[in-house]
């Protein structure tokens, strides 16, 4: 039992990389050394409540500075030489609210972030929000129709824009609060907004370098045009002038091209198509069906044939390829240079075949569209020069930080002859300068951020930015960051762009790991949707959520009667008593599990339900020890040794003399866990991560030690949850460690970590003690299955008998029947038997060598 005392630290630890809060009980009594610990919000109820625990513990860990990097001499408790490791959150929209699919990812980072600060190293996760250009306006449009009646148009640009940033200051903190409700130990003194000051530089700049090296161009060239929303989308997912195909025919037979849509879907060809000009597209079409049947050319329609209609997911409107002018980026060499990242190990992409997926999709990558038609966004900082009519000289755009840059770079490139012409003219006379009116792709500037967040090279002594700073080449790092984790949906909106982007400038790639996690789909498989009902809200599943509630955030999804009527109905057959509330915890250790699904999960809350029930197991487990630990004697060498954090000098003075067997295998199964762990998390194998703690816990710890424990205890001798217990247990007289997050392992420095454990390894004593538990799994089994019956028989007593097949070797056999006799009273205690039977059959001989163990 001396052992769980100390070694259930080490559980705690683990625990906490994946359930921070299930972990923290702190005694009540503190010494006057310790006084700043009375602030920790220690909870003194014996049942395991996550609503309570998570709450307060979030606000005590950000409160204590927890979750931000060490510096200077102090770094990472005064360890000088700790290793930097850094990773950026996926900027989810600012407007938006947290999906499951947020929660996956949260969950993951947070387990490798906090595995990480265990390990020495200086950690530095870093959160943000993304402006979310095309939706965010959406979200803003409606509500002003809404509320007023009035379109953007109304308002005028500027006035609309204030509009948006009114609406973020308003709306904007919401997914923030609940990406702390999960527990994500992020770092938000350097959180940051894609529309900051800092960040809007970094696109600018980007964006003027990148057309001033020749890699930004204006062409016109088809495109994907929403009439809804009148703006190009992305090209990632009738007529030469409409349709890629023909367009393509046309260029290539020199056919003129006529545009017959204009930007609102209606017909402008008024020398073509007059008889049509100002109809929908929807109603010109009809109308040509009826000129078709009228000159007996229509042959009418073929149902058998199914085309694809590609519809904007943000409108639901139908997209409409147009011919129009926008501004590129040439991704050819940029994409070459992201391919070789990956194919020379620069970038280990995780799992491997997708190594293969990014090598194809940027072997044919195409030039990529960066201009948007909003409103919303980071404005495309060119300018249009149009020369006074004393210049013969056709207008141009330039690349320019505003519009004075843009004047003085424009006049710097006039001849001699032309600067004469205009020397008698005041500055502002020789030209008119016109910003471009659209802004840049969401993508693009989200594909910027490892330069604004990571590059070092920020500021001049003066505080101020120095010009493209964050665009600067690094020599003394190997990446900007050390990994990034993110679904596999965003591959190549995302995480290629940082790679061409960021590497560009920086010289080094955006991240050394970039891990790839799997889609969240329902218990069938089937894509999570409003249509569908099947929707999973992580906040429900923490919060709890009763059907009422669930019907009522579906009325508010703005859909159709007809799909609202179907989809509350499958509701109500998914999950007719709503949702238990499970806490952050259990749906964070449950994820988790679930990335051994590596094509998609899908998800059932059966699963959280038991993750749930592993958190409540864990608590109870380490309210035991605690509960009993106070009546183990230990040496003042001992106790000394542990408070000072000298845990391998109390292992090594430890007296094996003086440990049960029972003791012994618990180490050693211990340290074969810590290993497997270790191996798991760092090769990014989460899942088998949380396997081997979670079967620790409940097989080797609860369902085995702690049980052996409580005869000899009864009879006279015993991630927010896990710092609850951390709090009560580890922290008396502990060292500055200030929280289980920041509690290294104590390890050497090897891959597979915890070395100091490797003595404990004994294979042979877990084979003796596998068989004792093996035998009382046999007698727990059948009872459980024949107990009305033997208790009408025997009274409520019985004499089992468990046959156990024997080895072939003598000592072996020995050696096996032993461990049965010496183990009886423990077979018969935690059997709950007064009379048990066992007979060892030899293999070989079948029943004619039976020798019998025992008869109690």
């Amino acid at each position: 039992m001396l052992s769980t005392v100390y070694h259930s630290q080490r559980v705690q630890q683990l625990v906490s990389s994946m359930c921070p809060t299930v972990k923290s009980r702190c005694s009540v009594g503190r010494r006057a050394t310790n006084q700043r610990w009375y602030a920790a919000p220690v909870h003194k109820f014996e049942k395991y409540d996550p609503s309570v625990i998570e709450n307060d513990w979030y606000k005590w860990w950000q409160k204590q500075g927890l979750f931000s990097p060490k510096t200077g001499s102090a770094q990472d408790n005064g360890k000088k030489n700790a290793s930097e490791f850094s990773m950026l959150l996926p900027p989810p929209n600012v407007t938006g609210v947290l999906h499951i699919g947020h929660a996956l990812t949260l969950s993951i980072q947070d387990a490798i972030a906090r595995w990480n600060r265990m390990n020495g190293r200086n950690v530095n996760w870093v959160p943000g929000m993304d402006h979310a250009g095309i939706s965010l306006q959406s979200v803003v449009e409606k509500k002003l129709k809404r509320d007023t009646g009035q379109t953007k148009y109304d308002l005028g640009r500027k006035a609309f824009v204030d509009l948006v940033w009114e609406y973020k200051r308003d709306h904007g903190d919401r997914i923030k609060q609940q990406i702390i409700r999960v527990g994500a130990s992020l770092n938000w003194d350097s959180e940051y907004y894609t529309m900051d000051p800092r960040h809007s530089r970094t696109v600018r700049e980007a964006f003027i370098r990148l057309y001033e090296d020749g890699l930004i161009y204006r062409a016109t060239k088809m495109v994907n045009w929403s009439c809804a929303l009148q703006s190009v989308i992305s090209d990632i997912e009738i007529t030469p002038a409409h349709d890629a195909n023909d367009y393509e025919c046309a260029q290539r037979h020199g056919l003129p091209v006529v545009q017959v849509f204009g930007n609102d879907g209606k017909i402008v060809n008024m020398s073509d198509f007059a008889e049509f000009v100002g109809k929908s597209r929807w109603e010109a079409r009809r109308l040509v069906i009826k000129q078709l049947m009228a000159s007996c050319a229509y042959l009418g329609k073929r149902e058998s044939e199914e085309s694809v209609i590609s519809i904007c997911s943000r409108s639901g409107d139908v997209i409409e390829p147009m011919l129009m002018p926008q501004w590129y980026v040439r991704c050819d060499a940029l994409g070459r240079r992201a391919d070789n990242l990956v194919s020379t190990g620069d970038i280990d992409l995780v799992p491997t075949r997708q190594k293969a997926i990014w090598h194809s999709w940027l072997s044919g990558i195409t030039d990529w569209c960066v201009s948007r038609q909003l409103w919303w966004g980071h404005p495309i900082p060119m300018y249009w020069i149009r020369w006074n009519s004393a210049i013969n000289r056709p207008g141009s755009w330039v690349a320019a930080e505003n519009k004075q840059q843009a004047r003085e770079k424009a006049l710097k490139g006039l001849s001699a002859i032309e600067r004469d012409v205009l020397a008698s003219m005041e500055q502002d006379m020789a030209c008119t300068v016109t910003q471009d009116k659209d802004v840049l792709d969401t993508w693009f500037s989200s594909g910027l951020l490892p330069l604004t967040t990571f590059n070092e090279s920020k500021e001049d002594g003066s505080g101020t930015l120095e010009p493209h700073a964050s665009l600067s080449s690094i020599t003394e790092k190997t990446a900007l960051s050390t990994v990034l984790e993110t679904g596999q949906d965003i591959l190549f909106f995302w995480v290629v762009r940082m790679a061409m982007l960021c590497t560009y400038f920086a010289k080094i790639p955006p991240f050394s790991t970039v891990l790839l996690h799997p889609m969240v789909r329902d218990a069938q498989g089937r894509k999570m949707s409003k249509s569908l009902g099947n929707i999973i809200d992580p906040m429900d599943i923490i919060d709890g959520a009763k059907l009422s509630k669930l019907e009522d955030t579906l009325k508010r999804g703005n859909l159709p009667k007809e799909e609202l009527r179907n989809s509350t109905k499958e509701l109500r057959r998914l999950y007719p008593q709503g949702f238990q509330r499970f806490g952050a915890d259990a749906l964070r250790f449950a994820l988790i599990l679930y990335t051994q699904q590596t094509q998609q999960i899908n998800l059932s809350l059966d699963n959280v339900k038991a993750s749930y029930h592993f958190c409540n197991k864990v608590w109870n487990a380490f309210r035991f020890v605690h509960m009993h630990a106070e009546k183990l004697e230990m040496s003042s060498e001992s106790r000394s040794a542990v408070q000072s954090g000298q845990y391998e000098a109390w292992l090594d003075g430890l007296d094996r003399a003086h440990l049960t067997v029972f003791d012994r295998v618990l180490l050693s199964r211990l340290s074969v866990m810590l290993k497997a762990y270790h191996r798991a998390m760092e090769t990014h194998r989460f899942a088998v991560a949380a396997e081997v703690v979670r079967d620790f816990v409940q097989k080797d710890l609860c369902d085995r030690y702690i049980e052996v424990s409580k005869p000899a205890l009864f009879d006279n001798i015993d991630i927010r949850t896990s710092q609850e217990l951390w709090q009560r247990h580890a922290r008396d007289g502990a060292t500055d460690d200030m929280s289980v997050m920041q509690s290294e392992w104590q390890a050497a420095q090897c891959s597979t970590g915890l070395v100091v454990y490797d003595p404990f390894a004994e294979k042979e004593t877990e084979a003796s003690t596998a068989l004792v538990f093996g035998v009382i799994s046999g007698i727990r089994s059948l009872k459980q299955q024949h107990s009305a019956r033997l208790a009408a028989s025997t009274g409520g007593g019985s004499v089992f008998t468990v046959a156990v097949t024997l080895p072939n070797g003598a000592d072996e056999q020995r050696q096996m029947l032993q461990a049965i006799v010496s183990h009886k009273e423990c077979i018969r205690r935690m059997g709950k038997e007064p009379g048990v039977c066992i007979r060892a059959l030899d293999k070989n001989e079948g029943l004619n060598k039976v020798s019998q163990a025992f008869v109690p």
